[in-house]
């Protein structure tokens, strides 16, 4: 099943995007979202979506897909800057849901040429502190990405055909990426740890890697 991705104007609330059509690079991310990103895969090692977040945030019309121009000189420190930008415009907008957790903006970047797709990946790492510091959550795409499935280490999930940036908020199942820092887990703490305590948490992996950070941060 095709999934339709809302995409209004910037700044605007409700309605459909008007103006020129997309170009041919957004239409590769748009297929790509639709054809491998919604879909089940046994890589995944667990069943659902390749991301769960996908179809329930376009049905609440909170899944913004846009193209964003960048330099082709550009250097690991502008694409730095463009995850900000991108965070800023991300909490900006009047979203239509009120569900939080469904707000998502990914962006295609046009103009970024191949020699400087890995880029992403050290501008991704240079940032990812300041974004959870906000409670937000940022990944990187491209056709050379070597991010892993969270449980599956042998699963390149994030291999699209264009480079792309993907942000929502922090969400509970975060805590499988945030572990692994005293400041990550810190700021996740803050906002979940309460529901840890409570011991309602479904999934035993999520439960297990909480308490493991736990202990090993507290032990520091």
């Amino acid at each position: 099943m095709q999934v339709p991705i809302y995409s209004p104007p910037h700044g605007q609330k409700g309605g459909d995007a008007t103006g020129p059509p997309p170009s041919a690079l957004l239409e590769a991310g748009r297929r790509w979202i639709e054809e491998f990103i919604t879909r089940p895969h046994e890589g995944t090692n667990r069943e659902g979506a390749v991301c769960p977040f996908v179809e329930p945030a376009t049905k609440a019309r909170t899944f913004l897909l846009r193209e964003w121009e960048v330099d082709p000189e550009i250097d690991t420190e502008g694409l730095v800057q463009v995850v900000r930008r991108m965070a800023e415009t991300f909490e900006t907008v009047r979203w239509e849901g009120r569900n939080r957790v469904l707000h998502t903006l990914v962006l295609v970047l046009s103009g970024l040429p191949e020699r400087r797709f890995r880029l992403l990946d050290e501008a991704h790492r240079l940032v990812k502190p300041e974004l959870v510091d906000r409670e937000l959550m940022a990944a990187q795409f491209h056709p050379h990405c070597d991010e892993r499935a969270a449980r599956n280490p042998e699963f390149q999930v994030a291999r699209a055909p264009v480079p792309m940036l993907a942000m929502r908020r922090m969400a509970f199942h975060d805590v499988l990426f945030l572990d692994s820092d005293p400041e990550w887990f810190a700021a996740y703490e803050k906002r979940y740890g309460t529901r840890h305590e409570r011991g309602s948490v479904v999934d035993p992996l999520f439960a297990e890697t909480f308490a493991a950070a736990r202990d090993r941060w507290d032990r520091a």
